[in-house]
């Protein structure tokens, strides 16, 4: 499996992670009292919106990677 097969399989999961976290919010955002698990509704979307956010996050570089666009360097470049 070649380089560019795995970064576009990493950006198929994390974009999966985005669409779930947004589902979520959704359901948080227009029927808070149907969630009965999570008695702290604000706590519950601040969870997702975390999520949403690490993932777009990994997302955008990933993309960045994938389309040459990464100025990243480590510590020991």
């Amino acid at each position: 499996m070649g380089r560019e097969t795995l970064l576009k399989a990493l950006m198929s999961q994390y974009q999966g992670e985005m669409d779930i976290a947004m589902a979520n919010i959704e359901v948080y955002k227009n029927n808070p009292a149907g969630i009965g698990e999570h008695p702290d509704v604000a706590q519950a979307m601040d969870t997702q919106i975390e999520k949403l956010a690490a993932a777009k996050e990994k997302y955008d570089v990933t993309y960045d990677i994938l389309h040459g666009k990464s100025n990243l360097t480590t510590l020991t470049e």
